[in-house]
């Protein structure tokens, strides 16, 4: 997961560079977004999906070597602040509740 501290009157300009030039890298090298929230208080959260967190690094290895995110950074360089804080939190899938209860047969 992570978590933007946005710059709020740029919010606009940070969404449409990330669908426009983030986001098809990273789905073309096997990254799944389960989904993008902005919050009210101008923060933007973004949900991904790794089979494991060595999945994560080969494709996070694959999207830093794309040409295409070369490019996005220079054309980034051009754009006013997007953010001001960025925050990365690894999580793995919690047991299941019945088994946490004891209750699975």
């Amino acid at each position: 997961m992570r978590i933007y501290r946005a710059v709020e009157e740029n919010l606009a300009i940070f969404h449409d560079f990330f669908q426009e030039h983030l986001l098809p890298v990273q789905l073309r090298h096997g990254a799944r977004l389960v989904g993008r929230w902005e919050t009210e208080d101008a923060r933007v959260v973004a949900v991904w999906e790794y089979d494991s967190r060595e999945a994560y690094e080969r494709v996070q290895a694959a999207v830093v070597a794309d040409p295409e995110t070369k490019r996005a950074q220079e054309y980034r360089r051009r754009l006013p602040p997007l953010f001001t804080e960025k925050d990365e939190i690894f999580m793995r899938l919690a047991p299941a509740i019945e088994e946490l209860a004891g209750l699975a047969s």
